[in-house]
């Protein structure tokens, strides 16, 4: 075999390691593509996901009920007042949005709901609960926003003597005749409401809860007809009270905010407030009915301050000191009356 000089040799050897070198080269760019090509599908697929779980949670978010139910009351509001804007929309302007939607639906006017509610004490800056019976229409929003303005709606709140609760007004059946006058030929216009607020409770008090009522939709805002058996009156004549003297009250009296009409079942103590005070029910234009039974003395001599200072109607029941339960049926209907002749 022909010999192989060493400088062919070293020619042979140059061209296998270039050969070699570009071959792994070669290899190299092929794992990195590969590599880079692992990672941007990755991507793809990670981007892809969240993508879809993002449009997912986007659909559900625009079907939720909550969302549904804000948006129908933010255009009810806009529709109600054109001042109103969507951001003005409130917890509470969705809860009385309901319950009126829930009557203009044919709701039942007659039946008795048992609710209620917290409020915050200005007397004693705490939170305090109002349980509560209510029957007949809910305010409509447009009524919660201007209550002021002349309503069709007729209110009526319940309050009760020392003895006794809310329950009372139900158990006696009074509650039940009075919710009876929401049938379809009547229309459906009393608004009726049985407190249990303590016979303690102050006219400030009594404030306070009428605002947590309004607050909760309840209440309309606007001025309503109280019954106050026996210690219950004692919030509507320091109610009065709080404003002799005091210029800038008088200007803007609770008593013509609150009381349309007030109806005093041998309240005691009227027996303890002074003529000024109770002549303002008069000068306010506020309308009174006193009733007391013909078993009760001192709710005899109530009647007859109120008559005298008040130009109150006096009307004498069978029965004792609590005598709306001696005579329910001749109660409510002195009740109505009194309301009707007075446009309350």
């Amino acid at each position: 075999q022909p010999e192989i000089s060493n400088q062919h040799l070293c020619t042979m050897m140059v061209s296998i390691r270039r050969n070699s070198s570009g071959t792994q080269s070669t290899m190299r760019v092929t794992l990195y593509a590969a590599i880079l090509a692992a990672f941007a599908l990755t991507a793809i697929y990670l981007l892809s996901d969240t993508s879809s779980s993002t449009a997912v949670s986007i659909e559900e978010e625009e079907v939720s009920p909550q969302k549904v139910m804000m948006t129908t009351v933010r255009k009810k509001t806009a529709t109600a007042s054109k001042s109103s804007t969507i951001a003005d929309a409130t917890t509470t302007t969705a809860a009385i949005t309901e319950d009126y939607e829930r009557d203009e639906e044919g709701g039942d006017l007659m039946t008795i709901t048992q609710g209620s509610i917290t409020y915050k004490s200005t007397t004693n800056n705490s939170p305090q609960q109002l349980d509560y019976y209510h029957c007949g229409p809910h305010p409509t929003p447009l009524q919660s926003q201007h209550p002021q303005q002349p309503s069709s709606t007729s209110e009526l709140i319940l309050l009760h003597g020392a003895a006794f609760t809310k329950e009372n007004w139900k158990t006696s059946g009074i509650l039940d005749k009075l919710c009876d006058i929401n049938n379809n030929e009547d229309g459906g216009d009393l608004s009726i409401s049985a407190w249990d607020l303590p016979v303690s409770a102050t006219g400030v008090e009594l404030r306070d809860a009428f605002e947590g009522m309004v607050d909760k939709g309840v209440l309309s805002g606007g001025a309503v007809t109280f019954v106050t058996p026996s210690a219950s009156g004692k919030a509507l004549t320091t109610l009065v009270e709080s404003v002799i003297g005091n210029e800038e009250e008088q200007e803007h009296s609770e008593l013509i905010v609150m009381v349309k009409g007030w109806i005093s079942v041998a309240s005691g103590a009227v027996l303890k407030t002074s003529d000024e005070a109770l002549l303002k029910y008069v000068n306010d234009g506020v309308p009174v009915l006193a009733i007391h039974g013909d078993q009760d003395v001192m709710g005899k001599k109530v009647t007859e301050r109120l008559v005298e200072l008040t130009k109150a109607k006096g009307v004498e029941l069978e029965g004792r000191h609590p005598v709306y339960l001696d005579s329910p049926d001749e109660f409510v209907m002195e009740v109505i009356k009194f309301m009707e002749d007075n446009g309350l």
